[in-house]
């Protein structure tokens, strides 16, 4: 198991050097369902979004699976204590939120463009457009007001967990959750408290 979050476990699959994970999820209500659909699949060229070669969903029994290549946690390919992921998730979500321009958050990576940006900021911003069109709720205000079901209300979750790396180019893996995420069974609870950490025996892969 490589990790873990809330809906879903991410494994390895295959040898190490065909880079490829195997992400299961225990809902066939992760939003991620939509970004794939939404985002992922109309910008499947855009090098800021995963690669994702096949997904099995199996609403009888409400949960899905879905082949991906591996990316890396951290970019490596920069060389600079400087760089921080955390600070790079929050200037990304300040800017799909609207809370900052994007002349402000270009001024703040400009040094980093090459690496994390290698296409230009510009094919970066049509992912993030693509997501303040698809959030339902960008701030708690927007929570407040909502009128739809919790557990359809796409709600903007990103943060440096779900920020990672092709060759140092910045992707996002999963952005939203829904507004029920609290009263969901946490996958990453079970595999901390699994003993075996054998989750995939629970389920039909078809890779």
């Amino acid at each position: 198991i490589i990790g873990a979050g809330c809906y879903s476990a991410v494994l390895q699959h295959g040898k190490a050097h065909e880079c490829k994970v195997i992400k299961i999820a225990n809902t066939t209500m992760d939003p991620w369902l939509d970004y794939y659909n939404e985002i992922v699949v109309p910008f499947k060229t855009n090098c800021h979004t995963p690669e994702v070669s096949k997904v099995y969903i199996d609403e009888a029994n409400d949960y899905y699976v879905a082949n991906m290549e591996e990316l890396d946690p951290e970019c490596y390919d920069l060389d600079d204590e400087d760089f921080d992921k955390g600070t790079l998730a929050e200037d990304i979500s300040q800017l799909v939120v609207g809370e900052i321009t994007q002349s402000e958050f270009e001024g703040a990576w400009e040094e980093y463009r090459c690496v994390l940006f290698p296409w230009g900021f510009g094919e970066f911003y049509k992912v993030v457009d693509a997501l303040i069109d698809g959030t339902d709720c960008l701030t708690s205000e927007d929570e407040m007001c909502n009128e739809m079901p919790a557990e359809e209300t796409r709600k903007l979750d990103i943060h440096a967990g779900n920020i990672m790396f092709r060759r140092g180019c910045v992707v996002i893996t999963d952005p939203w959750c829904n507004l029920a995420v609290d009263d969901h069974p946490s996958m990453e609870t079970y595999v901390e408290e699994s003993n075996d950490k054998n989750i995939t025996e629970n389920y039909y892969i078809n890779c």
